[in-house]
């Protein structure tokens, strides 16, 4: 995936080598098979804050994910496919996807998946537009976004209809602002479309492992505010073994207390721009997000987003426009 400061890119491959390249550059370590020797395609990228913005062009074929690409890398994001133009098939998680113009479908590249894509009749091409936020930073866990997963939200129909066009209009666009702006926006379209994706018709929970999972990051999401949070204590709320929870967690890509200070710094990252107007200090908000110390607050902070609470702060201030924001002192 492009760095943080990458500019918007326009890149053409000419050759199933360097196809591949320019997907893993954009994207993740991918497979390409069932293609013509004369394979070729483009990649268009540009970030918006934390939210890469792509369209992807190419011919007739099969790309997926394996575990073993899966163990090189590493990389967990969160994607939307949205076809624009051709056909497309998308399995993950045991399900599979058939998607139209307009239909997208959401997945992760934490766990295997393939695409199939086909051009239209009147066209040697499809066209792609992917959106891709780093796994950490979009709310719904895990174990929730596996049932949803390689399911078909159609275009034509009630809030899909709503959210294809608003995701296919920001890559379209491709709009460029300030960094603290193109964050809030980031921030906002991954809210509107974890909203959308829970206001679906819910599933019936595979049972197992995945049950205790969804009971794991509801408990979790519940107590972030509790520095107690451990993981004895989760595994005691959700009668389980400590062992077994850590087991639970073998298969993603955080242990669970790293998910835990990732959800808790998300939720400080939040609580620090909506708070620019009022008389919050970062102690208070570290407090309510379970960090007792403040030094250790900003330690983990600044190796989240690179940046201490307070230069975040100053930094949104100075973006928002707001002549009422402003950074006040340490207390």
């Amino acid at each position: 995936m492009l760095s943080s400061t990458a500019p918007r890119t326009h890149t053409q491959a000419p050759d199933r080598r360097a196809w591949r390249d320019l997907l893993r550059e954009h994207f993740v370590s991918l497979d390409v098979a069932d293609a013509a020797d004369g394979l070729h395609g483009a990649v268009e990228s540009c970030l918006l804050g934390h939210l890469q913005l792509s369209t992807v062009t190419s011919v007739d074929q099969r790309i997926s994910r394996s575990q073993t690409l899966i163990s090189r890398d590493h990389d967990a994001l969160f994607q939307v496919g949205l076809v624009r133009s051709g056909r497309a098939v998308v399995e993950q998680d045991g399900r599979t996807a058939v998607l139209e113009p307009g239909d997208f479908v959401v997945y992760e590249t934490s766990r295997p998946f393939e695409w199939q894509l086909r051009s239209a009749r009147s066209s040697r091409h499809w066209e792609l537009a992917v959106l891709t936020w780093p796994r950490s930073s979009f709310r719904l866990s895990e174990s929730h976004t596996r049932e949803l997963t390689a399911r078909v939200f159609a275009a034509q129909h009630g809030m899909s209809r709503v959210v294809s066009d608003l995701l296919s209009g920001l890559v379209t666009e491709q709009p460029t602002m300030a960094e603290g702006a193109a964050t809030a926006m980031a921030d906002q379209v991954g809210e509107i479309l974890s909203v959308a994706l829970e206001a679906l018709p819910s599933t019936p929970l595979r049972p197992g492992s995945d049950r205790l999972l969804r009971e794991v990051d509801d408990y979790i999401d519940a107590h972030l505010g509790d520095p107690g949070l451990t993981p004895d204590r989760i595994a005691q709320a959700v009668a389980i073994s400590t062992r077994q929870l850590h087991r639970l967690f073998l298969e993603r890509d955080l242990t669970v207390a790293q998910t835990v200070r990732t959800r808790r710094l998300e939720g400080a990252r939040r609580e620090i721009r909506a708070s620019l107007t009022r008389d919050r200090s970062l102690r208070e908000i570290a407090r309510n997000w379970g960090f007792l110390d403040l030094a250790v607050f900003g330690r983990a902070f600044r190796a989240a987003y690179g940046l201490s609470p307070r230069e975040y702060r100053a930094q949104q201030c100075a973006l928002s426009g707001d002549p009422r924001a402003r950074v006040r002192p340490r207390r």
